[in-house]
């Protein structure tokens, strides 16, 4: 499993190399490829064995019930009645319109068959078209729900595994405090959502240690793993601390 991520982080630092226009259609083409391929060779094998099971079920339904409605419509020409009742004229007519339309399902499936080449072929070039005109309309008007979308999908496929490395050099931890809007104090929170109990509230000036890991959560609010001064660990919104 750890192989896997390890080339899948692989793979995407290089594809995050790539403009962020060509990065979309990337994804938009595997995500329609793989639509495109489970319509052509799940969906209708599946739709067919589905046409022919019902089509099964309604002769074995139909046939009983018409036999039963041919005993009674006999029996109404040996009273002397030789017309046909409405309602069997309509259960006849429901069971040939299921019948009729399971068959053509069936017919349809078996020319698919017939163009199957002709079909993989104008789907792709369908396929392609749509990813080209949904690229477009990203980056032409890209709506919030995309970006953070977005954002979120390269947080995650960059976070690379932590790695130890030996160096003489001691890292510059950053440092926190609250923004001067935020005088009255903020919050440390257990987790990184609003909804999160706080574990401590700091003041004005007091500074906070950053642990190098951040979060962003479904409101599209940053979050920062922090220490205070007393050595309590949580979360705090980026949006009310700057780095000193």
């Amino acid at each position: 499993m750890e192989s896997i991520l390890n080339q899948l982080f692989g793979i995407w630092s290089l594809i995050s190399l790539l403009p962020k226009w060509l990065r979309i259609f990337l994804v938009l083409f595997l995500l329609m490829q793989l639509t495109r391929l489970i319509l052509l060779y799940i969906v209708p094998p599946f739709f067919n064995l589905l046409c022919r099971l019902l089509k099964k079920m309604h002769y074995l339904v139909s046939y009983p019930i018409m036999a039963l409605l041919s005993t009674i419509q006999r029996r109404r020409r040996e009273a002397g009645n030789e017309g046909i009742s409405v309602w069997i004229d309509i259960i006849e007519g429901m069971f040939a319109l299921f019948e009729s339309s399971f068959n053509k399902m069936i017919q349809l499936f078996m020319k698919r068959k017939r163009n199957k080449t002709r079909i993989k072929r104008w789907t792709f070039y369908s396929a392609t078209a749509l990813v080209i005109l949904l690229t477009a309309a990203i980056m032409n008007n890209p709506n919030e729900w995309y970006s953070q979308k977005w954002k979120n999908a390269e947080i995650w496929l960059n976070h690379e595994p932590v790695q130890i490395q030996v160096s003489g050099a001691t890292p510059v931890q950053k440092q926190f405090i609250l923004n001067k809007k935020y005088e009255d104090g903020g919050n440390i929170r257990k987790e990184p959502t609003l909804t999160a109990p706080p574990l401590d509230t700091i003041t004005n000036g007091e500074i906070l240690h950053f642990l190098n890991e951040e979060q962003v959560d479904s409101k599209g609010i940053k979050w920062l793993k922090v220490q205070t001064a007393n050595g309590i660990e949580g979360w705090i919104s980026s949006l009310i601390v700057r780095e000193k």
